[in-house]
């Protein structure tokens, strides 16, 4: 089975493509910003974001049917506030906003990512 990668993103090979995906986009201030790099020590909460959403991923056994973003705020700034993330760093999950402007609770994002990807393959 062959991952490709394009923007950043993991593309799923097509047999794994009809399944139901379960998406979670963390958009970080830190980081490249469209022409400039905001240092890492201005936003220390998105570096704990990013870190225990993958982690949190990695214990659900890293499931092809989970999927992980990671955009940059700035640079995705129309879709994170269509999704009401004012204050980064922004945690959606399937385009609803699971937290905002702090390190989200890794228990609740586990709960939440569960229960998403049971409701998704019981509609599927």
């Amino acid at each position: 089975m062959k991952l490709t990668v394009k923007q950043g993103v993991i593309e799923q090979p097509a047999c794994l493509q009809d399944r139901p995906t379960v998406t979670v986009t963390v958009y970080p201030i830190a980081g490249r910003q469209l022409f400039l790099r905001v240092p890492d020590r201005l936003c220390e909460e998105c570096d704990l974001t990013i870190k225990i959403v993958r982690q949190v991923v990695r214990e659900l056994g890293n499931r092809p049917q989970i999927q992980v973003r990671i955009r940059p705020w700035l640079n995705y700034l129309p879709q994170a506030l269509w999704h009401g993330g004012w204050h980064p760093p922004v945690v959606t999950i399937n385009g609803k906003r699971f937290s905002q402007g702090t390190v989200p609770d890794e228990d609740r994002l586990r709960q939440v990512i569960g229960q998403n990807l049971i409701q998704k393959e019981a509609t599927a």
